[in-house]
């Protein structure tokens, strides 16, 4: 009733004009339009209407429906978080069926047989999410699995320039993968781990992704190639089919965090990679640094176990080795308070024992603790698993209503949902932070140039560079800081919301999750400071007291105010794929625990009556869960042991 004649018209004729126009399109493309008609499968069907419903969904944020009126601080709220709620359930639908045969659980667990425990009572539960539609569990189930198939141990490498980090790991792997004898690219980390075939995933600022051959990775994790980070790459991902990588053992090659290391800021425990023990690099015959103590004291911070290795030990006779090898662990112990394991290696033939040594001694125990310590971990979630699906069923079969007040429930939904409105809060505002920072090269002249008059440092090009450079960092490295800083105020009330459900709804029951943590996602970036002149000459006049300053600034723009835009945009590129991936792994993370609050507290609130096959089907499930949890016992030993070589 509201389409006038004329506008029926209007769109009859619209449609007619876009067939004709499209049917002269497949005639002039040759496509037949009968027999030859192309087809999609309800698949890619299915994905395209999923696109549009997320459009549909992004379209109903507060900023898209100004124009419909004032929104109350309370309703924008509340509508920002139910837009992430809703996308959250679109986004985990998109993944499962683009994961393909990944997403065939049952196919997956089938593969274990019968001899495991743990994949025997995820085997029922994958049944049990299955059939009864529990389909909010199927993420957590989905990383059960995953660690259940590929148990990963992350030994992240430290060393200086020359240290032989390269060597070593190319002689660990059995074969020559990283670049020998080269500058490596700062802030680029390398994580090498096993894969059937050898390929290498490049990650770049902006969100492009690359699958390339692993013959091209000095092309990007080179100083000579890729100078200075020019082709703005923010990890590389190797794969190789070595043995010591078969079982889980992952390498990380880090760049090092520089001078961050020795900042003593709060926030630097952030720039290190997640990993489960730290392996540093110092050479036999070089002392070990101040750069050295602090990156062993913030793994120590961080609760990550560390040891040292003096590498190139074939440079120096086994007396003066054992000498070396002793003074580094008084220095360690003297200087850090405590106790570090310290072995000497070498990747020479003729001294190929000290690296099995290592391994055998000291590498393959650390691995097979951790083994251990793996299953229990994944029994633990597997049985708390076990004990929500169980809840969830138990909440079908009591109406859930007479134990939980409706008003406690709504209660519930709504802290939930503000909390899922602080994600799109705080991705906003990481956003607004990294625009902030592109802008800040004149701040960064300006403090550069306050500190070479304030110690008068005119003269000495070298000072002046280092002086611009030390500014450069501290600037990217303040608004990195306050990024993880917020985000960590996100974790906590992310934490908050869930801790808060998880009382109500699961009294006594411990986190699911291994916590948000704002670790997650990686490493935030390091401030990488290669396009930066070592050296910066500035005028004579730069040493009057009344106007020394602003010349001094002036000169430092003329000679290198493009390198300082150029770092900040770097920088600001990678900080800000790192918040987007950040705050992806909390989106996960929490979606896994509230999803569930979610979903459980909706049937409740419009639970029927039960009809009486519906209720057995529900005791039934409750059953076989009963049964799988009596049949989990921990293996004698924690399972399989890692190869180490």
């Amino acid at each position: 009733p509201d389409v006038t004649p004329q506008q029926a018209r209007l769109v009859r004729s619209s449609i007619a004009q876009f067939r004709r126009q499209l049917g002269r399109f497949l005639e002039a493309a040759q496509v037949d339009g009968a027999g030859g008609r192309p087809r999609f499968g309800a698949l890619h069907s299915i994905l395209v209407t999923l696109a549009f419903v997320r459009i549909a969904v992004q379209e109903m944020a507060p900023e898209h429906l100004r124009d419909y009126g004032g929104l109350a601080p309370e309703a924008e709220e509340a509508l920002r978080g139910v837009t992430n709620q809703l996308e959250s359930l679109v986004a985990a639908l998109e993944s499962e069926l683009r994961s393909g045969t990944g997403a065939d659980l049952e196919g997956r667990l089938a593969r274990f047989g019968a001899g495991s425990d743990t994949a025997g009572l995820l085997r029922t539960l994958e049944k049990v999410i299955r059939e009864a539609d529990l389909t909010e569990f199927r993420p957590a189930l989905q990383r059960l699995v995953e660690k259940l198939e590929a148990p990963t141990f992350e030994l992240a490498v430290f060393g200086r320039v020359s240290s032989g980090k390269s060597s070593l790991l190319n002689r660990l792997l059995g074969m020559e993968v990283l670049p020998v004898g080269v500058t490596p690219v700062t802030a680029v980390p390398v994580r090498i781990q096993y894969g059937e075939e050898a390929g290498m995933t490049v990650y770049f600022a902006g969100g492009r992704v690359e699958r390339l051959g692993v013959e091209q990775l000095p092309l990007f994790a080179t100083e000579e190639l890729n100078p200075a980070n020019q082709r703005e790459v923010l990890r590389l991902v190797v794969r190789v089919p070595s043995p010591i990588l078969s079982n889980g053992l992952v390498f990380v090659d880090t760049p090092g965090l520089g001078s961050l290391a020795t900042s003593g800021a709060a926030e630097t425990l952030a720039y290190l990679p997640r990993c489960d023990l730290g392996l540093l690099l110092v050479t036999a015959v070089t002392p070990m640094n101040e750069e050295d103590l602090a990156t062993l004291d913030l793994l120590e911070r961080a609760s990550t176990p560390s040891m040292v290795l003096l590498s190139k030990a074939d440079l120096l006779n086994e007396r003066d080795l054992e000498r070396a090898r002793v003074y580094t662990a008084g220095v360690l112990a003297r200087e850090l308070g405590r106790e570090v394991p310290v072995a000497a290696v070498s990747v020479e033939e003729a001294h190929a024992g000290l690296l099995e040594e290592w391994q055998r001694t000291m590498l393959r125990p650390v691995l097979e603790r951790h083994r251990e310590l793996a299953a229990e971990s994944l029994e633990r979630k597997a049985r708390a698993l076990r004990a929500s699906v169980a809840a969830a069923l138990r909440g079908r079969l009591d109406g859930g209503r007479g134990r939980i007040p409706q008003a406690e429930l709504e209660r519930i939904e709504g802290a939930l949902r503000r909390a899922a409105a602080s994600l799109e809060s705080s991705r906003r505002e990481g956003m607004e932070m990294v625009d902030a920072l592109r802008g800040e090269g004149r701040r960064v002249l300006e403090l550069a140039a306050e500190r070479i008059a304030k110690e008068r440092l005119w003269g000495d090009r070298a000072a002046c560079g280092g002086e611009l450079r030390t500014a450069a960092l501290e600037v990217c490295s303040a608004t990195g800081e306050e990024v993880h800083h917020r985000l960590k105020q996100l974790c906590a009330v992310l934490s908050a919301a869930a801790d808060m459900a998880r009382h109500v709804m699961r009294p006594g029951a411990e986190a699911e999750a291994q916590g948000l943590e704002s670790t997650e996602a990686g490493a935030l970036p390091v401030p990488g400071l290669d396009l930066l002149p070592d050296e910066v000459r500035l005028p004579g006049m730069a040493a009057l007291p009344w106007a020394g300053r602003r010349i001094a600034a002036a000169g430092l723009e003329r000679q290198a105010g493009g390198a300082v835009w150029k770092t900040l945009e770097a920088y600001s590129r990678s900080l800000e794929a790192w918040i987007l991936r950040q705050l992806e792994a909390l989106q996960e993370r929490f979606d896994a625990e509230a999803g569930v609050f979610r979903a459980e507290i909706a049937r409740l609130l419009s639970a029927g009556a039960l009809e009486a096959e519906h209720q057995a089907r529900l005791e039934q499930w409750l059953e076989e869960l009963e049964r799988s949890e009596e049949a989990v016992r921990t293996p004698p030993g924690g399972g399989a042991v890692m190869p180490v070589g």
